[in-house]
């Protein structure tokens, strides 16, 4: 019964509805085609079963998500935030986990204001984020925007938050040159895009539960289906910088959850944990 609700969760949010002429259109059920041979269930099912057998009462999980260039996007795009609050929400109140926002500080404003409008308080302060009373409240650690800072800070939070699991939700990740790139196949400079893959990297490295989510593949999970991705070509873009490469992101995750749109698959995580702890709020 499980499974059966999984995979209609899995086709409401892989749903195409993008119009004619932009870069991923018809990108999605092949993206979804691979990662479902790669892991054998329902997507956003398995990703709730696993944090709902990793995270217990008072665990941080870090969930990182935020893209964005100046001029054009200067406070990030609208996926992803969204998202993170969503399963912000599901950790806080489904799991009694401490979610942690991990977000480029021009990012940040966003997935604080879908925080509050999730009712889920952002603050800055840990011993905020550890009250358990009638506020649920999230942590946010603003994340470096300086490729040579980013391990270093990576490991910082590890170190300092001992979480139990890390969520990448469209959270763009280097390609097998070491590039990250954008859908349309350009390179995402270093000074827009926070490297916060080392986050996802570093944690499997300590054998912490990872969850990518992405809805293109150039974002963070999707190396577990890189190869599979390479060879699907020419459905995903070409790349137009000097790497000569191309978008894929070859970091991978534990598990790796698939949505037309980001965030979609993210409601669709927390919806399927709604399901498996039988509490709907």
């Amino acid at each position: 019964m499980a499974e059966t609700f999984g995979i209609h969760v899995d086709r409401l949010v892989t749903l195409e509805m993008k119009r004619g002429g932009v870069a991923n259109r018809g990108v999605i059920l092949p993206l979804y085609e691979a990662a479902y041979r790669a892991q054998g269930r329902a997507l956003t099912l398995l990703a709730a079963e696993r944090l709902a057998e990793t995270v217990k009462k008072a665990d941080y999980v870090l969930i990182t998500t935020g893209s964005g260039r100046q001029p054009w996007r200067p406070r990030g795009e609208t996926d992803g935030p969204l998202g993170a609050a969503s399963l912000a929400r599901a950790v806080k109140l489904g799991l009694g986990g401490r979610p942690v926002y991990i977000a480029a500080e021009p990012y940040m404003p966003p997935v604080v204001a879908a925080s509050e409008a999730a009712g889920i308080t952002a603050c800055h302060k840990r011993e905020m984020a550890e009250y358990d009373g009638f506020y649920p409240t999230a942590l946010v650690r603003p994340f470096t925007l300086r490729a040579d800072e980013a391990l270093a800070q990576a490991k910082s939070l590890l170190d300092e938050l001992q979480p139990s699991a890390v969520i990448a939700i469209e959270t763009l990740g280097p390609n097998s040159k070491g590039i990250i790139h954008s859908a349309t196949g350009y390179e995402r400079e270093a000074e827009h895009v926070a490297h916060a893959f080392h986050l996802v990297e570093e944690a499997r490295r300590r054998g912490i539960f990872t969850l990518g989510i992405g809805d293109y593949g150039n974002e963070v999970g999707c190396g577990l289906i890189a190869e599979e991705l390479t060879k699907l070509m020419p459905c995903w873009a070409e790349c137009k910088c000097p790497c000569e490469s191309d978008p894929v992101c070859h970091v991978p995750t534990d598990v790796l959850a698939i949505g037309a749109i980001s965030n979609w698959a993210g409601y669709g995580i927390s919806a399927c944990l709604a399901y498996l702890l039988e509490d709907p709020t």
